[in-house]
Parts: structure tokens; sequence; C-alpha cells
């Protein structure tokens, strides 16, 4: 009888067991990022960032990542900050372009700032079908800190503009906050998330540069 109701409650851990790894196969993975409204639009953001929303009237959106889901630090140990904004403007005569060029000339004049090499504007077509401009600029910071900067400049069906922007700034030797690193192409691909129909937002482009990001780290 002993030897019986053993093997009973043996059974029965067995299948308490079972059913707790099947529920913990089944619950799905938390996201490490979250789609975010901002107005009529929506751009996928890095779960657990601080918000600074609303800071200004003119920036709905305002992330700060700094050691969140990244390091805290760069290859030479020196403190990684990284961040996204998003920001409304009223309408512009001026092309998406002529916007995003002219958002580098006035960069290039702040007198903290040492651009390193050239900019790049590069055409991107949104998930929405919205054309858009990516502009991808890389400083030295008051001498000692290298800064990359990424704005995505796009305009809306009432000719309001709209720019996303990204930055990350390392140490002055860094290779990190520099335009073709793996961590700049992972924070690119939150900033071309952006769409102004968020019926369209494309949740599996985003999912795929996490995927990458993480294959890369292995």
């Amino acid at each position: 009888m002993i030897r019986h109701r053993a093997t009973v409650l043996a059974s029965f851990a067995i299948v308490a067991i079972a059913r707790a790894v099947t529920c913990a196969a089944e619950e799905p993975t938390p996201r490490a990022w979250e789609g975010v409204s901002v107005g009529p639009c929506k751009i996928a953001v890095p779960n657990g960032w601080r918000s600074l929303d609303g800071i200004r009237r003119t920036m709905p959106l305002y992330r700060q990542g700094d050691g969140i889901g990244v390091p805290a630090v760069d290859e030479t140990d020196a403190p990684l900050q990284i961040g996204m904004t998003v920001e409304k403007f009223r309408p512009a005569k001026e092309t998406i372009d002529e916007i995003a060029n002219g958002l580098a000339e006035r960069a290039k004049k702040v007198r903290r700032l040492e651009l390193v090499g050239e900019e790049t504007v590069e055409a991107v077509e949104l998930s929405d079908g919205t054309a858009a401009s990516l502009l991808t600029v890389e400083f030295i910071k008051d001498g000692s800190r290298r800064s990359l900067q990424m704005k995505l400049v796009a305009k809306d069906p009432n000719g309001n503009v709209w720019i996303a922007s990204g930055q990350l700034v390392g140490g002055k030797e860094s290779k990190w906050p520099t335009a073709d690193s793996d961590l700049a192409d992972w924070l690119k691909a939150h900033l071309t998330s952006f769409c102004l129909d968020p019926e369209k937002f494309d949740a599996e482009k985003i999912q795929a540069a996490y995927v990458k990001r993480d294959e890369s780290n292995r």
C-alpha cells in the first residue's frame, strides 16, 4: 500500500512538472520593444527606456536608454549614451531632402561639434509607403566624445514635418557611435519603423532587427 501511494504521488509530481513546462513554453516571450503611438503615427521603441515624452511642445516622444537593454559603457570603457525622439513641426515649403540637408548644415555650425567625414542623406520608404529622407552624420563632441546622429524626415498628408531622431554618444575612439556599427543598424531599424499610418506598422521588420542583433551578440 505504501509503495502504491508513493508511486501515485510520483506520478502526480511528474504530471505537475510536465504541465508547468508546457505552460511555460506556451507563454509568449515578452517583446524587447513596444509600438508607441505618437499622435496619428507609430514607432517602435525599446522597452523600459526612460520616458521624457512631451518635454517640449514639438517633441511628443523622447526616450533615453543609457544602460537599459544596451551596455552602460562602450568597448573603450567610456559611458554610452543612447536615445530617440520624435518631433512634429508645421508645414514647410522645403522638400524632405532640403530639410535633412538643412539639419546637417545647422549642426556643422555648432562650435562644440567637429564633423567626421561627410554626412549622408538616403531615401527611405516607410512601411505605409510614405517617402522619407534619412540623415546620418558623425561628430567629435567637445573634443572628447564621438557622436552619431540619425534623423528621419517625413511629411504627412497635411504637410506637417515629422522628424524621428536617434543618437549614440561614446568615447572618442569608440567604433560603436559610427554609421556602420551593429548598434547603429539596430537604432536605425527603430527610426525607420516610424510610419504615419499605424495600421501599416511593420512589426516583422523591427522584430527581424532584434533577431539580427541577438545573433551578432552570440
